[in-house]
């Protein structure tokens, strides 16, 4: 497997450090009083803000937007800590989040497509190293957000976003191939689509740890454990059997997960939902892997254009999305069953080019 070791030890670290508390965030926010309608609204602001944070953050050099991004990031974390309730709070708690967690995650994007293009990258040891560290942050965020103060757990975050970027602080200036600048972004009508019906499979899991908190289990605990199961459920997928997936089975792949979380919406047994999450854990994680081969293959595009474009739809999408959920004033359980059905009807628009390499 080809790698880029400067790359991965930046993705581990900064992976680790950023979902010690983000994954929790939804519930610490409920827990402080916030209706299901105001953590809508957070998500809504969140989300338009992203349109703009990605915009600019491809037009600045990377390695300032991850200094500016760990500050931020930081920054987010504490405030939370100290939140009044009020709308105004949350709008600006929703504002530092998206420019603290998107601008990094649109210079990750950019890093590891630059990878890839110079062949320095295999995508399976990107995606294996994402979700190693996704179980190690669950473990030690749960017991951190347990044993210490929000504000303490803020302050140890703030400190290691900064030591996560060091890795790539270091690294000589990464140079892309320009000589596709001048063309139009090209890309299909049915990755379009795909990309516009994959975001109801983020809202999904943005959303879930909150379902989870809510109606099967008021700890913060369960809601790590979960998470640790599925994404062990991952690197399953990604060591046993990632080289056999195939595009051409994906809308069965959706299908099954949709059924496997039909299940989970209506199981209300704690230790029953712990099995689910396994099998959730593989067909997520194989969804996820195929979209992530879908979203790398950038055909003959400008890197930073293609990004944009892609991030555009992503964000898109997503405001839309929820912007409707408030409109009509959607109760979580249904707000779930509507992204369950985007789901599956997403794994029809997947383009077949044979295996996930």
């Amino acid at each position: 497997m080809k790698c880029n070791k400067t790359y991965n030890i930046f993705l581990f670290l900064s992976t680790l450090t950023r979902n010690l508390v983000n994954v929790f965030s939804l519930v610490l926010l409920y827990k402080k009083g916030y209706t299901i309608n105001n953590l809508l609204f957070f998500l809504f602001i969140m989300y338009l803000m992203g349109i703009l944070v990605n915009y600019f953050s491809l037009k600045i050099y990377y390695k300032v937007v991850l200094i500016i991004s760990s500050i931020i990031y930081g920054i987010s974390f504490i405030y939370l800590s100290v939140l009044n309730k009020g709308l105004i709070s949350l709008s600006i708690l929703a504002i530092l989040l998206a420019i603290g967690n998107y601008s990094y995650h649109t210079i990750r994007h950019f890093l590891a497509l630059t990878m890839f293009e110079k062949g320095k990258q295999d995508t399976g040891v990107f995606i294996m190293i994402n979700y190693l560290s996704i179980i190690g942050s669950s473990l030690v965020g749960m017991y951190l957000i347990k044993r210490l103060s929000l504000t303490v757990t803020s302050i140890i975050v703030f400190i290691l976003s900064f030591i996560s970027i060091i890795p790539i602080l270091r690294q000589p200036r990464i140079n892309i191939d320009n000589n596709r600048v001048d063309k139009r972004v090209s890309i299909s009508k049915n990755k379009i689509i795909f990309n516009i019906l994959e975001q109801f499979k983020v809202i999904f899991m943005e959303l879930q740890p909150l379902f989870l908190f809510i109606y099967v289990d008021k700890s913060i605990y369960y809601v790590g454990i979960f998470n640790v199961i599925t994404n062990i459920a991952s690197l399953i997928v990604i060591y046993f059997i990632s080289k056999k997936i195939s595009y051409k089975y994906f809308k069965y792949y959706t299908l099954i997960l949709g059924i496997i979380l039909i299940l989970k919406l209506n199981i209300k047994s704690g230790i029953i939902l712990l099995i689910i999450a396994f099998l959730e854990g593989v067909f997520v994680k194989i969804y996820e892997y195929v979209s992530l081969f879908n979203l790398y293959d950038y055909g003959d595009n400008c890197v930073s254009k293609y990004l944009l474009f892609e991030e555009l739809i992503f964000f898109g999408s997503k405001t839309l999305i929820v912007l409707l959920y408030l409109l009509f004033n959607l109760d979580i359980y249904f707000i779930m069953y509507i992204n369950l059905v985007g789901i599956i009807i997403s794994g029809l628009f997947i383009r077949y080019k044979g295996k996930c390499t």
